[in-house]
């Protein structure tokens, strides 16, 4: 069994834009080279908007396999976001992600207001029939507003978003 760790940043999303472009800014374990290849995983809603607080569902995609095996499963094995749960100007609607354990994240669409925007960190892994492995990071942004540079900033901080402050 092989074992393939890649972290994406999706990058170059337009608000309301059909792709979204997914960049590797790391990889250990070959780098893409098997059949199974998270390189090219990203979330299935880059940008999030609008920031109504409403859970999203984010789904991977781009894991790809050698054509004679299929993708047996992708699992959600954590989500974080580089904003406290319950940030200034958030609205106090906890907890902001859920779907760990399952193949489908719930990220909440929201922001701090006094921010840059939110950045959501998806952790996953995915077996094929073969028994290959690979697990990666994929990131999907709500942001603080349309304007020019909606790109949130990312704080350097990760709180688990599946908890629930008390």
């Amino acid at each position: 069994m092989k074992r393939l760790t890649c972290v994406i940043v999706v990058a170059g999303a337009l608000l309301g834009a059909d792709t979204t472009t997914a960049t590797i800014i790391g990889s250990t374990g070959g780098g893409g080279s098997g059949p199974l290849d998270c390189t090219n995983a990203a979330a299935s809603q880059g940008v999030i908007w609008p920031p109504d607080h409403k859970m999203v569902s984010e789904t991977i995609y781009g894991v790809t396999t050698d054509p004679s095996l299929s993708i047996l499963s992708i699992m959600i094995t954590g989500i974080q976001q580089d904003e406290p749960v319950n940030a200034r100007g958030d609205g106090n609607t906890t907890p902001d992600g859920n779907g760990v354990g399952t193949n489908t994240a719930y990220v909440r669409a929201e922001r701090g207001g006094p921010g840059t925007g939110r950045i959501y960190f998806i952790s996953f892994s995915a077996q094929d029939s073969g028994g290959n492995v690979c697990s990666g990071t994929v990131m999907a942004y709500v942001p603080h507003d349309q304007g020019q540079g909606f790109n949130p900033v990312d704080t350097g901080e990760k709180y688990d978003s599946t908890t629930v402050p008390p």
